[in-house]
């Protein structure tokens, strides 16, 4: 095949300059659009031979990326979605950030969990730096795939996350305990409300209860005109003592204190203490309460615009 290297080199804008991105412009022009197409669609086949074209388009990389992307954007075929996605992983460059927020947002959980494998090889290349994708990450903090949320929360705060799984579960345990010595006082309680306070600031978790016995009407429980709203209730902030959550407590304000009292390490503790009220045994203690039709839990972060998010709902 003869090139006409100098018509290339105009067409492309290369006559005295050159660049990777030129050069991969001028391969993908001599090549035809078919050749990345018809590769990236038998790399997906899975087909003999397709270990062969995949490396080709990984040689080539990112001429294969823009293919993939057509496929997960029109393909009715959700399966061909996922591979083409999946496929984005070993075909991509930088450019690859554009692409993020769609899968993101796509209803398939296996799409959304393809950021995570895609950007981390991203940073194993070298492609990106963690400060390129920070901006995502911050953004899917708060994201339904537990997948995507740890890995977003392991990248925009990565020391606190290696102690995190011992937090909630020792915060849990702790929980428990404290459940299981006030359901007796609270037996003939009706339970309308319980809230976990989350202060990270001040080494504070506080524990609050509201029943059916207050001074005040119920639909004022948690009124925005008052800042500590657990303060009015009966039997808000209650003592809560021990070795367990005294040491749980520590660690929480040494972490958010080595972070520069970050908003995002903040959310990343208010997010661990919905974990832990969540977890099988602090589900289970709390149905042993007389809980109201209307019962809730509530975890707020006290330092937001009201109206507050609800953690425990996210």
């Amino acid at each position: 095949m003869q090139v006409n290297w100098k018509k290339l080199a105009t067409e492309i804008g290369a006559i005295n300059q050159y660049s990777g991105y030129m050069g991969l412009e001028a391969l993908e022009i001599i090549l035809g659009e078919d050749f990345f197409a018809q590769a990236v669609e038998y790399s997906m086949s899975l087909e003999d031979g397709w270990c062969l074209s995949e490396g080709v388009l990984r040689v080539l990389r990112p001429l294969g990326m823009k293919h993939c992307y057509n496929i997960f954007k029109n393909s009715n075929d959700l399966e061909d979605r996922q591979r083409a996605v999946y496929l984005m992983k070993y075909v991509s460059n930088r450019d690859v950030l554009k692409y993020i927020p769609e899968f993101l947002a796509d209803p398939d959980e296996q799409i959304q969990r393809a950021i995570v494998q895609i950007l981390d090889q991203m940073l194993f290349w070298g492609e990106i730096e963690h400060e390129n994708i920070i901006p995502i990450l911050e953004s899917a903090i708060n994201h339904p795939n537990e997948e995507v949320r740890r890995f977003a929360i392991g990248e925009v705060h990565g020391e606190t996350i290696h102690g995190m799984d011992s937090f909630i579960e020792n915060l849990a345990d702790a929980l428990w305990d404290e459940l299981y010595d006030w359901k007796r006082r609270f037996k003939f309680e009706t339970i309308h409300g319980f809230d976990l306070s989350c202060l990270p600031w001040a080494g504070q978790i506080k524990l609050s209860f509201l029943t059916s016995q207050e001074d005040f009407e119920l639909s004022d429980a948690y009124s925005d005109e008052c800042e500590w709203y657990f303060n009015t209730w009966r039997l808000g902030d209650l003592p809560w003592d021990g070795y367990k959550i005294e040491s749980v407590k520590k660690w929480m304000k040494m972490e958010y204190e080595k972070s520069g009292m970050s908003l995002q390490c903040l959310e990343l503790f208010l997010n661990a203490c919905a974990t832990a009220v969540k977890s099988y045994a602090v589900q289970n203690i709390l149905q042993e309460y007389n809980l109201s039709q209307d019962f809730q839990v509530t975890i707020f972060n006290f330092n937001a615009a009201k109206p507050w998010k609800n953690y425990y709902k996210v």
